[in-house]
């Protein structure tokens, strides 16, 4: 009785490590498919057009003077018609000089501590559908083309808007652009791992995308948006901590576009302390498993419904995971199959024998199935399987992000630099994001990240 209880856990087991190995093979298969459309050089593919969206930059800040200052220096410094875009800073409940300094700059800023509206949400999104009630929903959709949301510590390229403008006219007016997010620090080794990693999806994951047609990812920060299809949908009102994973997946179920544009770039502080990366990580953890739980089913519906890839697509994106905890998975299926190869019958990896127990009433046709099969040893199929996964996930976290740098930002990493600092942020990234795995329905807690660069540094 005991070994009979011992051969179907292990076959369970072995059920749920194949099925394992087969997803993880399928997510580092469709990954490899998209790079190779990032090899090639950038070519900018719309012609430039003259100024003519009207532009909302918000700029989300909360007890952000340390670095609020030097923002606004730089987005007065956007090379664009000055009547057709307005700064505004979301002041969302800071108790420090954040108001004080944009009065300096003499920069609009809307003040949510003073709670004249019902707070929707959470977190930066609550802020900014509080700006968006200030301001007045009709009055951005009529004064407003696109509404840009922004960080508070970011930097943006001097031609943004002109680039930005040229593209969404040109391109039919999309309901969301995502520029090109650089980073603005990379001295330490936690914020240079963020950077390789960002310079990775950009070229191979963003530009590929935007070449095969495919819905491109919202960042965050460094987006526009059309205010028509903002107004329309109630606003920045989000459920989740990940109001851009929300906003992307809403935009392609409603049959939007979201692209990319890959000419201009905003750049973003990165953390340099593993503690507050950890907060911002798993913040970004749960928001991500909500969005892909509780979408799962709608778009698995217009998957069928419509037959477009874009649909299976994104469920890819929804439910992939950081590379390193791919890894981790990787290395524990080979370990329970080494456990297995050892222990359990030799049967297990023969689906010959699987077939003639299922098939009482067809022995003929499971004799002829084990013909083929039962020289198979399935065990090791399943072990190289993941071998070549565990290949194709150092390819993407070393060979690419040494490509992308050298295409788009003319420099050449140091590969020993790129391996120790990817696996240190990918290594820590494995604890939040399998325990937000589990948490993932609590959303109502926002963890602010502080900033404190006011210019760029890179070694």
């Amino acid at each position: 009785m005991n070994d009979y209880i011992i051969d179907i856990v292990e076959y369970v087991l072995y059920v749920l490590v194949t099925a394992m190995t087969w997803y993880l093979f399928a997510l580092s298969s469709y990954s490899i498919f998209l790079s190779v459309f990032g090899f090639a050089k950038n070519k900018k593919d719309y012609p430039d057009c003259p100024p003519e969206a009207r532009f909302l930059i918000l700029v989300a800040a909360h007890n952000e003077e340390a670095v609020i200052g030097s923002t606004l220096i730089n987005l007065k410094n956007i090379q664009y018609d000055k009547k057709l875009f307005d700064i505004v800073v979301v002041n969302d409940n800071s108790t420090d000089r954040t108001g004080l300094i944009c009065d300096s700059h003499e920069v609009k800023h809307v003040d949510t501590i003073e709670g004249e509206f019902e707070r929707e949400g959470v977190g930066k999104p609550a802020g900014i559908q509080y700006a968006l009630r200030k301001l007045g929903f009709e009055t951005v959709k009529e004064n407003y083309d696109l509404v840009m949301v922004l960080d508070a510590d970011n930097f943006v390229d001097a031609n943004i808007l002109t680039e930005l403008n040229s593209q969404w006219i040109s391109k039919d007016k999309p309901e969301a652009i995502q520029a090109y997010l650089d980073c603005k620090n990379s001295t330490s080794l936690l914020s240079f791992g963020y950077c390789t990693s960002y310079w990775m999806m950009n070229r191979f994951f963003q530009l590929s995308k935007y070449r095969l047609g495919l819905p491109n990812a919202i960042g965050g920060t460094g987006f526009v948006v059309s205010s028509n299809f903002l107004i329309n949908t109630g606003g920045f009102c989000f459920k989740s901590l990940t109001e851009d994973i929300e906003l992307e997946i809403e935009i392609v179920r409603k049959r939007g576009r979201v692209l990319w544009n890959h000419n201009v770039r905003v750049y973003d502080e990165k953390p340099d302390n593993l503690r507050i990366s950890l907060k911002q990580r798993y913040r970004w953890s749960k928001g991500h498993w909500y969005v892909a739980f509780t979408n799962f089913f709608n778009l698995f519906k217009l998957t069928f419904v419509e037959r477009k890839w874009k649909y299976v697509d994104q469920l890819l994106y929804l439910f992939s995971m950081g590379r390193a905890f791919e890894v981790c998975i990787i290395f524990i299926n080979i370990f329970l199959l080494s456990l297995l190869k050892e222990n359990y019958h030799p049967e297990i990896g023969n689906i010959s024998t699987a077939i003639k127990d299922l098939t009482v009433t067809n022995m003929s046709f499971a004799d002829s199935v084990s013909a083929q099969f039962s020289s198979i040893n399935w065990i090791r199929v399943i072990t190289n399987i993941n071998i070549v996964t565990l290949i194709s996930i150092c390819y993407g976290m070393l060979i690419l992000p040494i490509y992308g740098a050298w295409m788009d930002k003319g420099i050449f990493l140091n590969p020993f630099r790129v391996f120790f600092s990817g696996l240190y942020f990918g290594l820590s990234f494995v604890f939040v994001q399998f325990l937000a795995l589990f948490r993932w329905k609590k959303q109502h807690k926002w963890v602010v990240t502080p900033h404190n660069k006011i210019k760029e540094e890179h070694k």
